[in-house]
Order: C-alpha cells, then structure tokens, then sequence
C-alpha cells in the first residue's frame, strides 16, 4: 500500500467492540452482503487519524466482502478482503456465523481468509495478486448484532490505522415467506434511513462510523451520548411503553420527549408513500459506560425485546 508521502502500512489485525466509533475517522468507503438464510455482513472502513492533504492509499475502493452459504454442518462464512493494486497484494479475513438457541442471535469466530485470489470477485483483477501472511486471530467470539472495530493496516511511524467497523445482523426480511397471503397493513410498512444527519434542539450532532450507513426495518434504533438511546416505529407495540411522539414525513424523522427535540433527516424518502405519520417511540435509559461518544449510531433490530436487551 502506498501513498504520495511515502507512508508505510503494514498488515494487523485487532479487533474489539467499537465504543461509537469516536473521533470521527475519515471514512474511505463501506460493503456488505447476505447469506440466503438471513444473516447480513456490512463493514465501513476508515483511516484514523484521517488522510492529510495529498495523502493517497491505494486500497481505497479496491475491498469488498463475499459470503459462502451454510451447507453439510458448515456455517455462514463471510469474507472480508482488501486489495493493493500497487503491489499487486491482497488480504483479510472471515468471520463465521454460529446461530445460537435465541432467534437472531449468533456467536461469531474470527478465521483466517480462506479465499485464494482466483476466488475474488473478478471487478478487482485480482487472480494473481500475492496473498499477504496475516497475523495471529483473536481467540474470542463476539455477538450478531454488535459492532466490531478491526484495525486491519497500521502505519508504525505515525499510528495511523485502517480500521473496519463491521456488524453481522440476521435480517428475516431476505427470507422468502412461505405464509399465506394477506392484506397489506401499516405494521408491515419499513422505515428507511440512508446516511442521516441529525440536530438536538436545533444544534447538529456528528454522526459516528458505522457498519451500515443505510437500514430499512420496521423498528430502527437511535443513539445519542448524553441522551439515550430510542427504538423507532411506525406502529405501537402492545406491552412496552411507545409513546406517540414524533412525525415520519418525506425525508425524516422528528420527535420530542421530556423538552427535548430530535430532528433526524435521510437522503431518501422514509418510507414507500407520501405523507405524514405517527411516529412511535421507546426510550431506553442512558448508560454512561456504553453511550459515551462523540457521534450519534443507529441500526435496526427485529423485536422490542432485542432492543431492550441491548441498551441493558
């Protein structure tokens, strides 16, 4: 890998739970896939501290991410891998998905690639790039749903990093039904929200890095340090205490609880129709440990109860 001043990146490999993804790195671009039963892959990559002016890496928009479906006792294995045309190199890693009793839920196992260049998607021009050695892989496992910071390049003279935020989620929604037909109603409408930004009683707020600058789900989650975090829907849901709040119009989401407003725009439309809609929404109480940051993150899950035992 290589840059205008010369800087040097040399290959690593830590991974650990991203606290909000704080200081703000300079994003270089993002991926992701599904596997057919569900479960999803996205990654956003960045360099931290970000590039100075005329500062180049030559991985920018040459990595990607590929899956291998489950099959014969095998898990889901998704593929992350980065490229240098420069040196004509190519690396990763894989991360295996092992579901567990709880729907949605899975234990995740960091490996080494296991993809020769020849397998790599071809746009990348990569058949005989040379595979780089990686360095030993954590021994532990981490949790769907959680996001992962994996610091992948590091530049040993200025401790400047690559890092991938990544995030497995299962999403049941890719899962062709086999239920009867039914009428069409507005529990099963999505909430889109596409690299938003957002304002706290009219002040802006940076966004975090996320694994996932877009989601499309039916209960979408916000959180905001020093003031909670908040499940997000059209719909109420009987037994948790939603409160109508807010308004779901063309292109965001706005709502106000205890004094405070939250205005949260999208770059497309919210939802597939035009209007304006109710908007429900569930507050989590505040934790100091796991809200502290300096940017707002989002996501979506797919219960009530996974949200709460998330923010717990």
């Amino acid at each position: 890998m290589s840059n205008r001043k010369g800087s040097f990146f040399a290959v690593m490999f830590v991974a650990g739970l991203a606290s909000s993804a704080d200081g703000q790195p300079g994003v270089l671009g993002g991926a992701g896939t599904y596997c057919s039963d569900g479960w999803k892959f996205s990654v956003s990559y960045a360099v931290d501290p970000p590039l100075s002016p005329g500062q180049h890496l030559s991985i920018t928009g040459q990595t990607d991410v590929m899956h291998t479906d489950a099959k014969a006792g095998r898990p889901d294995i998704f593929h992350r891998f980065l490229t240098d045309p420069t040196s004509k190199t190519y690396w990763g890693y894989d991360v295996e998905v092992e579901p567990m009793n709880e729907p949605g839920s899975a234990r995740l196992r960091f490996k080494p690639f296991s993809l020769r260049a020849d397998q790599l998607a071809k746009e990348y021009h990569a058949a005989e790039f040379r595979a780089l050695p990686t360095p030993q892989f954590p021994v532990e496992s981490f949790q769907s749903g959680q996001t992962i910071a994996v610091d992948v390049l590091m530049n040993p003279a200025t401790g400047q990093r690559v890092v991938d935020y990544i995030e497995v989620s299962f999403e049941p929604i890719r899962i062709p039904s086999d239920a009867e037909p039914r009428d069409f109603q507005a529990s099963d409408v999505l909430l889109h929200v596409i690299a938003p930004s957002l304002r706290v009683n009219g002040v802006q707020v940076p966004a975090a890095v996320v694994a996932s600058a877009m989601v499309a789900r039916k209960l979408v989650w916000l959180a905001i340090p020093g003031h909670g975090r908040f499940l997000l829907s059209l719909t109420p849901y009987d037994g948790y205490a939603f409160q109508k709040a807010g308004v779901a119009r063309a292109f965001g989401l706005s709502f106000s609880l205890n004094g405070t407003r939250y205005e949260w725009v999208t770059r497309q439309a919210t939802t597939e129709t035009s209007g304006n809609w109710n908007l429900y929404v569930l507050a989590a109480p505040q934790d100091p440990g796991r809200d502290a940051g300096h940017g707002f993150s989002f996501g979506a899950v797919n219960s009530v109860e996974e949200f709460l035992s998330k923010a717990q």
